[in-house]
């Protein structure tokens, strides 16, 4: 198992929380993609006020090769494709594929005198692979493509089969799971399959060849580069950045070794604030190097090991450099087209809009969101698409010398530095050695999708997991259906439900700070609701399972509040991603440093302050109450802890107002994830 294994991921800070739009009827329609080629509709697509996109039926069918049969009387159509046979009905979600009755929640409708059926009806009846782009308005319907290499023949294993496919779809029904899952033993697969929705809104499903962004799972491609033109001679890993990109500083000191295995000591740039402000339609991977160009080193290139999304943009830049094509391209011509991996390649690029599963952020209740930032600004640290079977594809190749041969492959998956207690990290690739097997492995995560692929060397079992939600924990599930396939114990996915509580006070007695190796752990009581949150990181919601036991909708998080032979509390067990966290009760756990002011102080704060070009704080006061509202955001209240200073209780920030010489307020000045943002009024 790897439960000591940190996961490692592209960890992206957040200041501002993302705001959505659905797709509503005022919306552009969309434009149709059917595999692979643009096609122009006699009869445009439709969207309901639900946001549901319909397309015409019989233009489309056809186009797909089935023979379509109207019934005028009954309003009936059936569809016929050899031996494939699908009966529907207007104004009727119950469709029947092949006598096996599918519902949809969309019901097919006439529109001057043509059937129009939500797209949901092309992914449930028609099994087919729908991937949505909302930023493009762009739906491309793919029909499955055929997999004729040998490894993807069924294994024969058919208990272990099923003890997969029951535990993802408890996975799916209990703890709402969404992606894609494929599991193979010594060339067989065992489990391909997909799970849950690949677009909420339209109702679409996930499927084997459903296109998911893969984050820092794209270290191992740019790896692989590198290492190529090194096996060419090209250059050597010992080469200096600096003969490469010579206007980086300190790039006489660090190695492409360094770079590829996370020694450089460069900051990483995804940390920043300022990477949040970023042009997503930027193509040089320079401005983002920029972004950490006069920040010193953090250690001695090669002292230790500390994981950095800035070193596989150097990479990415100097594969472009060496090879003289776009790191897109390289990729594509070197290992994607070799290996047959149509369905991967590189978010947003030139000849590409990435169109795949939609992203979402949340656990048992997920919403949308925007993760283009994250696919056009990481580069070769995490740019690139792909399905599960394409992964295996190239899961397969790394047992071969079809892209290198085995000494360079040997280099690869050397453990060169320490990244915890029985782990170590080679060329973009994880190292372990537990109680089981030798386990090569990298995860994955941007703001709406986490990844992961593992790999046991010695029982040649694969594990490919990819999901369009940020932040699943794809580490314990990958160790869960490791434990099925050797015969380990496991535990099926529990029913999370809410429960009332009774008791108004009981609340009250879990209130307070909670303290761990330097950290704490806030529990706040707003409106009667309960919230948990991390030291420097905004509040969540917890809801109770049982009297001691919550558990959070928003993220994967339980929580536990222990007490003694009084009901009093004397610890809080914070669990997530398969590790326990244990906080102490401290002396000033029911400190409350808020205090009472005259709301008359309140009015000198009143106004608009400009944090940065079009972000502006606005300050109302309600009801002698003050609040702060970003651009964009919500408003939430704001509570004094000195006349010029005040707090948030969900969000863990503070603002401090400055006034003038004068006495007139003039700035606030923010002060988050341990950095100070000034604001200055202007209204």
């Amino acid at each position: 198992m790897l439960k000591k294994l940190l996961p490692v991921i592209l960890a992206i800070s957040l200041i501002l929380g993302m705001s959505v739009t659905a797709i509503g009827v005022p919306q552009p329609l969309p434009s149709i993609v059917l595999n692979d080629e643009a096609i122009s509709l006699q009869d445009k697509t439709l969207i309901n006020e639900e946001g549901h996109i319909f397309c015409p039926l019989r233009e489309l069918v056809e186009l797909l090769d089935y023979q379509v049969t109207w019934d005028g009387n009954d309003q009936s159509i059936i569809l016929t494709k050899e031996s494939q046979v699908i009966d529907l009905k207007i104004g009727d979600p119950n469709i029947k594929v092949n006598e096996k009755n599918i519902e949809i929640l969309s019901k097919p409708i006439i529109k001057e005198d043509k059937t129009f059926v939500p797209v949901e009806f092309f992914s449930k009846a028609l099994d087919l692979v729908i991937d949505m782009n909302n930023n493009q308005q762009t739906l491309k319907i793919h029909e499955p493509q055929k997999n004729t290499e040998t490894f993807f023949t069924m294994s024969v294993d058919n208990n272990t089969q099923e003890k997969l496919d029951d535990y993802m779809k408890a996975l799916k029904q209990n703890q709402n799971f969404h992606g894609s899952v494929l599991v193979a033993k010594e060339g067989k697969v065992l489990l391909n399959q997909g799970y849950g929705f690949s677009d909420l809104k339209q109702n679409t499903m996930n499927k084997s060849q459903t296109k998911f962004a893969i984050g820092s799972i794209t270290k191992q491609f740019t790896a692989m580069a590198i290492m190529q033109l090194s096996e060419k001679g090209l250059l050597d890993v010992n080469d200096k950045v600096s003969k490469y990109i010579p206007d980086l500083p300190n790039g006489d000191l660090i190695t492409i070794h360094n770079l590829l295995t996370h020694t450089s000591g460069l900051k990483n740039f995804t940390e920043l604030n300022e990477f949040m402000m970023l042009n997503t339609d930027n193509k040089d991977p320079m401005v983002c190097v920029n972004l950490i160009k006069d920040i010193p080193l953090e250690f001695e290139p090669g002292e230790k090991y500390l994981y950095c999304n800035t070193n596989y943009v150097l990479l990415g830049m100097i594969v472009e450099k060496v090879a003289e094509i776009p790191l897109a391209d390289y990729l594509q011509n070197n290992i994607f087209n070799p290996l047959n991996m149509t369905n991967t390649g590189t978010s947003y690029s030139e000849d590409n809009d990435f169109c795949g599963a939609t992203p979402y952020i949340g656990y048992l209740e997920v919403t949308p969101i925007d993760d283009k930032l994250t696919l056009t600004q990481t580069f070769g640290a995490g740019s690139l698409y792909s399905t599960v079977e394409d992964l295996y594809r190239w899961d397969r190749a790394l047992k071969t010398e079809q892209l290198v041969k085995q000494q360079t492959l040997d280099q690869i998956f050397d453990g060169y530095i320490s990244v915890s207690e029985g782990c170590n990290y080679g060329y973009g690739w994880l190292i372990a050695n537990t109680d089981d097997d030798n386990v090569i492995l990298h995860d994955g995560a941007t703001m709406g999708f986490t990844s992961i692929i593992v790999r046991y060397v010695d029982a040649d079992i694969t594990i490919i997991v990819l999901t369009n939600n940020r932040l699943y924990d794809v580490m314990t599930l990958s160790n869960t259906l490791s434990s099925i396939i050797l015969n380990k114990d496991y535990e099926m996915p529990k029913i999370i439900k809410e429960i009332e509580i009774d008791d108004p006070n009981l609340y009250d007695s879990y209130v307070g700070k909670y303290y761990l190796d330097g950290t704490y752990l806030n529990i706040i009581k707003n409106d009667n609701n309960l919230y948990a949150q991390l030291e420097g990181q905004n509040a969540f919601e917890i809801f109770p399972m049982t009297k001691n036991n919550f558990f959070a909708k928003q993220i994967e998080v339980t929580i536990e509040f222990v007490t003694n032979d009084k009901d009093e509390v004397t610890e809080v067990i914070l669990e997530q991603l398969g590790m326990k966290f244990v906080y102490k009760v401290t002396e000033n756990t029911k400190d409350n440093t808020i205090i009472t002011v005259d709301s008359s102080i309140y009015d000198a704060y009143v106004g608009e302050y400009e944090l940065t070009e079009n972000i502006i704080y606005t300050i109302t006061k309600e009801d002698n109450k003050i609040y702060a509202q970003l651009t964009g955001q919500d408003k939430f209240e704001i509570f004094p802890i000195s006349e010029t200073e005040y707090i948030y209780k969900l969000i863990d920030a503070k603002i401090v107002f400055e006034k003038d010489d004068s006495g007139q307020v003039v700035k606030l000045i923010l002060h988050q994830n341990g950095q100070e943002m000034p604001a200055s009024k202007i209204k």
